[in-house]
């Protein structure tokens, strides 16, 4: 007979997992409930769409979303004619411009992901027929719309950080090809690693809701010949891989080069980094390891690589409340900046975690923030104290990118910035 104490315990298990199970769901009912009959209607706009998949992306699997995502990024560089761009800007070859890259590769997304994608989306079929190196002639024209006409806008930043990426790009000769399938890895790659290893499989409006936001994305950054459908997009998908994706020797040291920062923080004891890179060749497919040049791994990694992120998803899925409205899980601080005064010129941000080398990361003020930053340098986790080296005072969107473009084309990506919001950006985003 079970004693008081041991009923006890049961009850409060079986009362916890009931719980989770209560509330594991509700965003995922929510957001159905919210918008299926949009989405069976084919009427979702790309801001409806932006805040369904906020649901998979900041509370439900942030992580595994975020890896995939930066996934889709390393999968690029199985592609001869992206990798050899890549190299050829030396920026691979050396450690800090490397994990500058990463940081600043990461925020931008991030910042089209998570923050507002304002401005008309009728305003992408303008830039449909507009050349990915026509864009000069889009940094010429002021914003669009007379100010009578403008809307109480509040978030500039994911446009921002468009119109840099745009300006960016157009330093490069990036075909247009190569566009199409790096932003077709952003809308494929989310779904498939939730498919594969999230805590449940995203609904055929989650994905269909991952196509109309990159889509949109796509628009605006001039980018030609988007597929119109899922079905047509994943079919030129395959096609494309068939014929570009061949192994390259700058695929590989492109990619070995960006293991290696990934995996810096990971110590040499006990062969741990040594298992991590093996692990890290599990998660490609055949075509992309070969294209890669990277080597066949024995299949227990195999096991073990799928039975460490399946566990993970069990744990998620049984034993795991949900997210808090207040806990999200996005690599930026998307809250807006309200003030507007003088203290807010220039406004520069920090993301929300860092990497190895601490890009971007604020200077300690209290003793308990210093303690606890040399305890992190201590452990391994960064390799040096922020600083001046490492941009400590933040980030501007209209900034990032090589140390080279850092004062160049300000003015000029928030002119274009201005095109896609709708109105002059005003403000702590504003430059003025």
């Amino acid at each position: 007979m079970l004693s008081l104490a041991t009923g006890v315990v049961l009850i409060a298990i079986t009362g916890y997992l009931l719980t989770v199970r209560a509330h594991r769901w509700r965003r995922h009912a929510a957001i159905h409930q919210k918008y299926q009959h949009k989405y069976e209607s084919g009427l979702l706009t790309p801001a409806e769409a932006q805040e369904i998949i906020g649901v998979s992306t900041l509370y439900d699997m942030p992580a595994l979303t975020n890896y995939a995502l930066a996934f889709a990024l390393f999968k690029t560089y199985a592609i001869p004619t992206i990798s050899k761009i890549l190299s050829d800007t030396k920026e691979l070859k050396s450690s800090d411009t490397m994990s500058k890259r990463y940081a600043d590769t990461e925020i931008l997304i991030s910042t089209w992901v998570f923050c507002p994608i304002t401005g008309k989306s009728s305003f992408s079929e303008q830039l449909s027929d507009v050349s990915l190196h026509d864009s000069s002639e889009m940094l010429k024209k002021g914003p669009t719309g007379s100010r009578a006409e403008q809307r109480e806008l509040d978030d500039p930043r994911a446009m921002i950080a468009l119109a840099r990426v745009n300006w960016l790009h157009s330093k490069y000769p990036i075909t247009n090809d190569d566009y199409l399938y790096t932003l077709a890895l952003f809308t494929f790659e989310p779904p498939k690693w939730v498919r594969l290893y999230g805590w449940r499989p995203l609904s055929p409006m989650e994905e269909e809701a991952f196509y109309i936001f990159w889509y949109e994305i796509g628009k605006r950054m001039g980018i030609r010949d988007i597929p119109e459908t899922i079905h047509d997009y994943r079919k030129w998908v395959k096609e494309y891989e068939a014929r570009a994706m061949v192994p390259a020797q700058t695929n590989h040291e492109v990619a070995t080069y960006t293991t290696e920062e990934i995996l810096h923080v990971v110590p040499e004891f006990l062969g741990l980094r040594s298992l991590f890179r093996k692990l890290s060749v599990c998660a490609l497919e055949e075509n992309v390891r070969i294209a890669m040049m990277k080597l066949e791994q024995p299949v227990y990694y195999h096991l073990i690589f799928r039975t460490v992120l399946r566990s993970i998803a069990f744990v998620q899925r049984f034993l795991c409340l949900p997210r808090s409205d207040s806990n999200h899980g996005a690599p930026i601080d998307f809250s807006i900046v309200k003030n507007t005064g003088p203290s807010s010129r220039m406004h520069r941000m920090h993301p929300n975690w860092f990497q190895a080398k601490p890009w971007y990361m604020p200077q300690p003020r209290t003793f308990s923030a210093k303690l606890k930053n040399w305890v992190a340098v201590k452990l391994g986790l960064y390799d040096a104290f922020p600083g001046p080296k490492f941009k400590s005072e933040g980030y501007r969107l209209e900034e990032m990118g090589p140390a080279k473009f850092e004062k160049s084309g300000n003015e000029e990506v928030i002119r274009m910035a201005e095109q896609f919001y709708g109105c002059p950006i005003s403000g702590p985003f504003s430059r003025k």
